[in-house]
Formats: structure tokens, sequence, C-alpha cells
């Protein structure tokens, strides 16, 4: 995953209730001891391998740096636990760099690749700590991958310098375990889940990437070496499988925590997430509010209008929702036409407040047929400490609220004036 990772974000929420850019003092102060002592230590490592390149050609570490970049653009984000990271090539190149011309040859295109993979072609602007601890992950990763591979006796190649198989392959699995570890110890600190759980969940279902990446870079490095350009096609072949292989990884990270029809987040994700933001505010001393969220009506859009505007009217209040809630919030189909609604530091008056917002929102989508109908959710509202300290208690209170909500309303489908 090569380390484009973006911790969770901890905006200070403005007076507008919209979400701010996370700054390194937002994140939890466990994360921030770990990702500085990460930066401080790569720090030294990039300061070393800059005194001690040596003679290095530099044509040949410029072509590297150049292809890294063209492989941090075709990246694929996957999804963990509110983080964001990237899936890309450019480890293969990382290990060319080190087969070819050494260690700190190796530490410089991977600290290279890092920045490159998190400053262009991103979604959103990644803030400077984030991406100086992708820069650092890799630079560390690829320090003790290059240690490794020198300690069992592996050298750079020559003209009659062959590639030693078993330390490359030794640690090229370094630098896979090391660079996840790291990764995923930076999102279990910011997530409170355990590192194991992490890593085996996220992390460990891309290893036939990296396995594909290290042959194709030894068969690289190898074919160079002996000027060996049939293996051109082959190379091209891996490859494409690489890059389907890393679309899969991130299909089965989707598949386990999203709602194919709404694109919101499902029930098994949002359970896991509410236990983890409620240890963060019995710790902190904070508020959560947990919201349940119905939409009115939803068996007469299926009876007489069909099932096909169900759907769609579930997908326009999903959109709806995205619309309104924080970089800090949760959103989630809870199942059938119910949805969850997570707000971390909000308390009674703030989280009604947002639940109208919320309902303006959804009115304002509409579902468009035959007539222009108007859609409604029915809302309730529960806070930790005060009405709970469990998720099932909160969601129990809440799910009750919702339901006096809509008692009185007419269940006749009132029409856009």
């Amino acid at each position: 995953m090569d380390g484009a990772l973006r911790l969770v974000k901890f905006p200070r929420p403005p007076t507008d209730g919209q979400g701010a850019t996370s700054t390194f003092a937002d994140v939890a102060p466990a994360a921030r001891v770990y990702v500085g002592f990460v930066c401080a230590v790569a720090g030294i490592v990039l300061l070393r391998a800059i005194v001690d390149l040596g003679p290095a050609p530099t044509a040949g570490i410029s072509v590297l740096m150049l292809l890294s970049l063209l492989a941090s653009m075709v990246k694929i984000e996957i999804p963990i636990l509110g983080n964001a990271s990237t899936l890309t090539a450019c480890h293969v190149v990382d290990l060319i760099a080190l087969t070819m011309y050494g260690t700190n040859a190796a530490v410089l295109v991977a600290a290279w690749g890092g920045w490159t993979q998190c400053t262009f072609r991103t979604r959103v602007r990644n803030p400077p700590h984030q991406t100086a601890f992708s820069l650092a992950s890799l630079a560390l990763s690829m320090w003790v991958t290059g240690s490794v591979f020198t300690w069992m006796g592996g050298a750079p190649i020559g003209a009659a310098t062959p590639l030693r198989w078993e330390p490359f392959g030794v640690s090229a699995s370094v630098f896979f375990v090391l660079n996840s570890g790291l990764v995923a110890g930076a999102v279990a600190l910011t997530s409170a889940q355990r590192l194991s759980a992490i890593w085996f969940d996220f992390f460990f279902s891309s290893w036939p990437s990296y396995v594909i990446g290290a042959v194709l870079a030894a068969a690289i490095v190898t074919g160079a070496q002996h000027q060996s350009y049939w293996l051109v096609p082959l190379l091209v072949t891996a490859l494409v499988l690489m890059h389907h292989n890393h679309k899969f990884v991130v299909e089965r990270v989707n598949d386990a925590v999203t709602d194919p029809l709404t694109g919101l987040h499902n029930q098994r994700f949002i359970a896991s997430h509410v236990d983890r933001e409620l240890e963060r505010a019995r710790r902190s001393g904070g508020s959560l509010a947990i919201a349940v969220l119905d939409l009115d009506d939803f068996k007469y859009i299926n009876d007489r209008i069909g099932h096909a505007a169900g759907d769609e009217a579930l997908r326009r209040v999903a959109q709806a929702l995205k619309q309104v809630v924080r970089d800090t919030d949760m959103c989630a189909r809870y199942g059938g036409d119910e949805f969850v609604l997570v707000m971390a530091g909000c308390g009674a008056v703030d989280a009604r407040r947002r639940l109208e917002d919320a309902r303006r929102a959804v009115a304002a989508a509409g579902l468009d047929g035959d007539r222009s109908l108007s859609l409604r959710i029915s809302a309730g509202v529960a806070v930790f400490p005060e009405d709970g300290r469990l998720f099932e208690t909160l969601f129990s209170v809440a799910d009750a609220r919702m339901y006096e909500s809509k008692q009185g309303r007419r269940t006749r489908w009132p029409r856009n004036a």
C-alpha cells in the first residue's frame, strides 16, 4: 500500500457546521507521538542516504524517479476505518532501485514516490503531517529492507554480479510487512483498534500485489542485465495483473463495509465504528450523538410507484445525508429504509439542529416520477452519556424517539406545491 495514508481527520467544527481541514494538533496524542517518532527516524535515514549516496548514476536514478512519478499517478484508493490509503505499483520501482544502485538510492526513490503519491492526482489535498508520515514510512521501510538485503549478502548487480534471489526475496517480504505495518500502526492508534486486526483485515489481502511486484522488479533487473528485451510483453502482462489485483483488494474491502445500493457504510461497519467512538468519548469525556432516521411512506413508494422508485428514493436520501454530514460524522444504511448518523463531539441541541438540516436536504432532493413528489424522514437522537453508554442502548433510545416523531404524521404521500 506504499504508505500514502491519510490519518483519521479530527477537524474543528466551525460555527457553520462544515468540516475543516485536519491539522497535526487534531490527531490523537498517541498517534502524534507515533507519527513524530517515525518522521524523526526517517529524517535521519534520509539525511544519511543523501550524504552517503556516493557516485551513483544520476541518470539512472532520475529515470527511476520519473517511473515512480508515473506509477504514483495510477493509484487505487482503499478506505480503512475512516482513513484512506492508496495502492500503487511504486514498490516495483523501489525494489529495482535497491537491486541496481543500493540502499541509499532506494531510500531516496521510495521517499520521492511517497511524496508524489500523496501530492498528485489526489481527491483532496493531504495535510502536511499525513504526507510527511507517508514519505517517512516508505523511507524507513526501504532502509530496513536494504539493510536486510546487504546483511544476507545481496549487492547491487553488475556485469559479473547476478541478482541473488534469497536476499532479494527476504528483503522484499520485509518491505511489505514493515511498510504495511507502519501504516496499520497509524490507523490503529487513530481508530482505537488492535494493530493485528487492522493489518489482517485491510492489509494482508494485498500481499499478492507485492509478490507480483517483487517478481516483476527482479525480472526487469535481470532482463536489463542480460539485455533480454523479449521479456517486455511478459512484464506488461504482470503490471496489468497487479493493477487488477489492486482493484480486487479494494472491492473486497468495500464489499465488507459498504451498502451496494446507497454507497453508504453498512450495519457491520457502523457498529464497530460506534464502539471506537464511544471508547474515545469515554477517554476524553466528550459526547457522542446517535441518530436513527427512517424514510416516511417507503411502503407507499414500493407498493404504488414501484420498487425501482423505492431504490431511487433510498439513493436520494443517502446523497442528501452525505451533503450535511461533517468529516467527523459517519452515516450508514442500517437496513431497509433506516439510516444511522453518528456525530462525534455533538450534544443534544446541536444534534437536533443538524437533523433539521438533514430533513431539509432530503425534502429538497425530491423524487421524480409521474408526479413531482417530496421525500420526508423521521428522526430520533440519543446522546452519550446522558441516554446510555453502549451502542445498543443508544440505538434503542434513538429508535424509540424516531417512532415517536413519526406518530401523527400523514401516511398519505404529500404532493409538492
